[in-house]
């Protein structure tokens, strides 16, 4: 949820560190499998929206174990997955 501080910035600004509060507070299981992935990418993607990305990854392969297992070159294969 968005505190006074965030009044009048788009939804976006602070995502991250709201991502990341949620997961430390409930784990895993306090998550969607795109958003568990969007804390992984956050590390590759240091700037931006990632959130399609993840969303376009559990898409296709099914959830976010099967993404974090599916090989290089399937993962290639999603608009936006390069080699980092």
């Amino acid at each position: 949820m968005a505190g006074f501080d965030d009044a009048g910035k788009p939804h976006y600004v602070g995502h991250r560190k709201r991502l990341r509060q949620r997961f430390y507070e409930g784990g895993s299981d306090a998550l969607p499998d795109y958003e568990l992935l969007e804390l992984i990418l956050f590390g590759a993607i240091p700037q931006g929206d990632v959130k399609p990305l993840a969303k376009a990854l559990v898409a296709k392969f099914g959830s976010f174990a099967e993404v974090i297992n599916a090989p290089d070159e399937r993962l290639l294969e999603v608009k936006g997955v390069g080699e980092r």
